[in-house]
């Protein structure tokens, strides 16, 4: 891109926290966003200086221009002994600093939209919003809480989430986060119950935008992939992820038991604070020849499992998305997950099985109903397979996020 047509593009500022371009999870997606704008605006991204020479390598290649912001090593000396709640301060300190940073660049260069996709989170003030130029913020997320009456399911999580529900509405009344919510043009939400969680004056600005998007490898294999001829009635269930109580898998437990399906197993992939308690459920339920435990796998193992199973199980009960359901749907395996949270947005009664969540007792009977389906009907579970690869690519490829950034962009500009 030549100097001369740059110039005569649209400035956009974009503010990332978390920032990598050869990351992954939340740095990934965050550099991804900035990527993406690029195609079509001259795009000036703020960030920390942690992943300064991957940023500034890929930045030279998209024609971006970085800048550099960090708070003082003394601060961050503090907030690093004060642990969690140092994590949220050094965020928010940040931002105030980003915020100064950003009113002299504007001064100096003249933005006609600002930005801010990374953090993934409503809790952290988003500054930018007073610019005074039109404002995006997100895809955020934080509203999440788990339904009323599930709490048995999140073992020794269980109060916790009480506090935290509690926390987040305490949150909604902090002066930035409410100036930023206010202040805000338009509020990329990644799924329903957070904009539900959000105040009623906020919603009206908000599009719903699952933050996950395909990986390289996923992208580039799904032109060419199909789903999984399912010809016998044998059931292979995946689990891939962390092991965190909030995901929820004694759901899944408790419906293996109650649908008494024979030839079905299910191998569950990763580790975390969760897996040990999972362990002793599968045991006590006398479920040990049913469930398999792998613990952490390397990437390089992945596709093979993924290659065996007949259907990916993910019953998160708080969750903003999900990086292993993007993972199996772009390889053509249905997704059964309940209709709640970041998941519930990501698949569709035609790519994949939504459990209705109402009742615990409802929801694993509907959980194993849905497994008796999956494994005694091979043509559905192929269906919902190839409409999990068109969703895949019509919802989650960048450029399927490029057109919505590019769609919200040139709406603001028009209104300015």
């Amino acid at each position: 891109m030549t100097d001369a047509a740059s110039q005569k593009m649209p400035k956009i500022l974009m503010i990332a926290y978390a920032c990598n371009p050869e990351g992954g999870g939340e740095h990934w997606l965050g550099w991804g966003w900035a990527e993406q704008a690029a195609k079509n605006y001259s795009v000036h991204l703020i960030t920390t200086s942690n992943t300064r020479a991957q940023v500034e390598k890929h930045a030279l290649l998209h024609g971006i221009t970085p800048h550099f912001v960090e708070i003082p090593g003394s601060l961050r000396k503090i907030s690093e002994r004060l642990g969690g709640v140092g994590s949220w301060w050094r965020k928010i300190l940040w931002q105030s600093r980003v915020a100064q940073f950003a009113a002299q660049l504007h001064r100096r260069e003249h933005f006609q939209i600002v930005h801010q996709t990374t953090f993934h989170t409503f809790r952290v003030p988003f500054r930018g919003a007073e610019l005074g130029i039109p404002s995006v913020w997100g895809p955020v997320a934080g509203g999440e809480s788990t339904p009323p009456g599930f709490g048995s399911y999140l073992g020794p999580a269980r109060f916790g989430e009480a506090t935290r529900k509690f926390i987040n509405q305490i949150w909604l009344l902090v002066p930035g986060v409410a100036r930023s919510l206010k202040n805000v043009s338009a509020i990329f939400v990644s799924n329903r119950t957070t904009l539900n969680f959000l105040p009623e004056a906020a919603r009206s600005k908000c599009t719903v935008v699952s933050p996950n998007a395909l990986r390289a490898e996923d992208e580039k294999n799904l032109a060419n992939a199909k789903s999984k001829d399912a010809s016998t009635k044998s059931l292979s269930l995946l689990y891939v992820g962390n092991c965190v109580h909030t995901r929820s898998m004694p759901i899944v437990f408790d419906a293996l038991k109650l649908g008494r399906l024979d030839d079905c197993h299910l191998t569950v992939v990763g580790g975390g604070v969760a897996l040990e308690h999972w362990k002793q459920l599968v045991v006590t339920q006398n479920l040990s020849s049913k469930v398999t435990f792998t613990g952490p796998v390397t990437r390089e193992r992945l596709p093979g499992l993924y290659a065996a199973a007949d259907a990916l199980v993910f019953p998160a009960l708080r969750d903003s998305g999900g990086s292993a359901l993007l993972e199996a749907m772009s390889k053509g395996i249905p997704v059964i997950c309940l209709d709640w949270g970041g998941p519930g947005e990501m698949v569709d009664d035609q790519s994949g099985v939504k459990i209705p969540v109402t009742t615990p007792d409802e929801t694993v009977a509907a959980f194993a109903e849905g497994l008796a389906r999956l494994q005694r009907d091979p043509h559905w579970r192929t269906q919902l397979g190839e409409r999990a690869i068109e969703r895949a690519r019509s919802h989650f490829t960048w450029e399927a996020k490029r057109r919505l950034l590019e769609t919200t962009y040139n709406r603001l500009l028009e209104r300015q």
